[in-house]
């Protein structure tokens, strides 16, 4: 049996122990918060010190005109566009109203007194203030105005009618049509219509060349957002405009701007779907490769008329015409398909488009009879010349279609009026579908 006296004796020397380890734990903590405070009036003092010897040094801010200047010459260099080739005049406005407003700031400074009418009257005369005008032309990009995108639905509603019943108002849907076309005989019309939810198509003359105007520049679009896809191009970058590029037959709001005028690429491709503008289109075909490879692209597209072909064909007045630059009811309605689908799965890509086609300015065309607040994507088409009146819409109803109607006739009016009445068919149909 052990000793009662040693277990007693090794208790007492673990307590002590653990008191000495406590102890010394509590004399660290406070050296190491002695020695913080310590630091940390030196800091304090040492900026006072600090402060008091430069109080006397002027403040230097940086100049935000030099790093404007600075991000503009970036974007510039990076969108692709030439800034040396002459067009853009060295001469920046923007330099001139800022070196004029530090020059009336340090007069003013200095006299006390308002002096930009002085120095105005003194320095220059009026005639020489509306030449600086006239010479001085903004160049640079025209600001966009911000935008909520075009979305498409989610859903659709069901239909409320059996499926024999729909087939048989698809049925009488094609025949009215038909019939339709028949009694306009003094009129040459090509049809073609896509359900894009139920795989419904069908036409009649949708194979005919017309000359469909500006309604090709919506392939021609799709291709420059396919680029964009692969990474190929950019939306923002940069286009001079010139002169040279105008064409006194092309309908066009770019060919008013001055020499030397910048556009993104996406102001160009707005211009083109939402006015139809022929030169900021052919701006952007220059970009991608010219018209001979936009053309041999569009090629493989087509499945109807060959627009890069000679096509023959008899027009509205049993005249024989024969041109190239041709396309169909068929091909326009299977390139707004196209672009369906792209966009539903790429939008990111495609929105562009579909936001310049929402707002066209066309008001006619075969969505005019469809309610108001439907959302119809179009692109219209006209030429006086061989009386044709084209469109080519994605409507996004009750159920997404594509209805896209050519048409030649005596006057622009006739060829409205037989477009919105082919419209009000389709939407006769799919409107029973979903009584």
């Amino acid at each position: 049996m052990k000793n009662p006296k040693s277990n007693y004796i090794i208790d007492a020397v673990r307590i002590r122990r653990k008191r000495r380890i406590i102890r010394g734990v509590v004399a660290c903590a406070a050296v190491i918060l002695v020695s913080f405070v310590i630091f940390f009036i030196y800091i304090l003092n040492l900026k006072e010190d600090i402060d008091e010897s430069f109080d006397d040094e002027p403040v230097v801010t940086p100049s935000a005109y030099s790093f404007a200047s600075t991000e503009e010459t970036d974007t510039s260099d990076s969108s692709g566009s030439d800034t040396s080739s002459g067009t853009v005049p060295s001469d920046d406005p923007t330099t001139e109203a800022q070196t004029s407003a530090s020059d009336e700031n340090e007069s003013q400074m200095s006299s006390g007194e308002d002096t930009m009418e002085d120095s105005t009257s003194d320095t220059l005369a009026p005639d020489d203030t509306n030449e600086t005008t006239e010479t001085t032309p903004n160049l640079q990009p025209d600001e966009t105005m911000h935008h909520e995108p075009v979305l498409f639905p989610q859903k659709y509603p069901l239909q409320t009618v059996t499926h024999a019943e729909r087939d048989q108002a698809y049925a009488s849907l094609k025949q009215s049509v038909k019939k339709y076309i028949a009694d306009h005989d003094t009129a040459r019309i090509g049809f073609h219509y896509i359900n894009l939810s139920t795989s419904e198509s069908f036409g009649y003359n949708d194979v005919a060349p017309f000359v469909v105007g500006s309604c090709i520049h919506v392939p021609f679009a799709k291709m420059l957002c396919d680029d964009i896809k692969d990474r190929r191009a950019t939306i923002d970058r940069l286009f001079t405009y010139s002169k040279q590029e105008s064409d006194s037959e092309i309908l066009s709001k770019v060919a008013a701007s001055p020499e030397g005028k910048q556009f993104y690429a996406y102001q160009l491709l707005d211009y083109s779907l939402k006015y139809g503008d022929g030169v900021a289109m052919n701006m952007l075909i220059e970009s991608m490769g010219g018209m001979e490879g936009v053309l041999s692209r569009l090629k493989t597209e087509t499945k109807g008329v060959d627009f890069s072909a000679l096509q023959r064909y008899e027009d509205y007045k049993k005249i024989p015409q024969a041109g190239a630059h041709r396309s169909s009811a068929y091909d326009l309605a299977n390139y707004a398909e196209a672009l369906y689908w792209s966009y539903i799965s790429y939008p990111e890509s495609y929105q562009p488009i579909i936001d310049s086609m929402a707002g066209c300015d066309s008001n006619w065309g075969v969505g005019k009879q469809f309610p108001s607040g439907t959302t119809i994507l179009h692109r219209t088409g006209s030429n006086t010349t061989f009386h044709s009146e084209c469109d080519v819409a994605i409507i996004l109803s009750t159920e997404p279609v594509v209805v896209s109607v050519t048409v030649e006739a005596e006057t622009p009016e006739e060829c409205k009026e037989i477009q919105s009445a082919l419209g009000a068919l389709v939407y006769n149909f799919l409107s029973y579908c979903h009584t």
